[in-house]
């Protein structure tokens, strides 16, 4: 994993134990950040050391892509982008957003940066779902690229057992 990925506005790095105070207070503990997420939103900051922790050990394993998105004018933690699964060879990524920093275009750059970075490290294809509820993760999602492929129903995650509906879709290395 690098250890930085710059675009125009933004840094991508990885996590430190210092970022427990920022992921808690701008997306961990905001429930409509976390309203579409497989994880419920933190209710205290100890929750948050707990995974922060968890992520930090899980880079001593050369197969782990996880960056903290920085703004590059102020040095602001604002969100994370990560490979959240395999899949038959075919990383998934996954992303969250600080709500502050909705609809001015991070999301979108920092995944054109990561999905690039990703294929230069030798990926081919690179798969992505999004709820099909979370209208602003699907615009992102297409504003990158990639091509829808099909739905799912399925739960949620281990912490929302309750069923959903997800866009599956790909992007292919040209």
């Amino acid at each position: 994993m690098e250890k930085e990925l710059i675009s125009e506005r933004l840094i991508l790095r990885k996590l430190n134990i210092d970022d427990a105070e920022s992921i808690f207070s701008n997306w961990a503990s905001d429930p409509e950040v976390a309203k579409y997420l497989t994880w419920p939103a933190h209710t205290n900051i100890e929750q948050t050391k707990r995974i922060l922790d968890l992520w930090i050990k899980e880079y001593e394993n050369p197969k782990t892509y996880r960056y903290g998105i920085v703004l590059k004018h102020n040095n602001e933690l604002i969100g994370i982008i990560d490979v959240v699964d395999e899949i038959n060879n075919c990383p998934e990524i996954g992303y969250c957003l600080a709500r502050k920093y909705w609809n001015n275009g991070y999301m979108s750059e920092a995944c054109k940066r990561f999905v690039q970075y990703l294929f230069d490290v030798g990926y081919q294809r690179i798969l992505i779902e999004a709820n099909e509820n979370n209208i602003g993760s699907n615009r992102v999602i297409q504003k990158v690229g990639f091509t829808f492929t099909h739905k799912e129903t399925k739960p949620c995650s281990r912490w929302k057992p309750y069923l959903v509906t997800v866009n599956w879709y790909e992007l292919m290395n040209r």
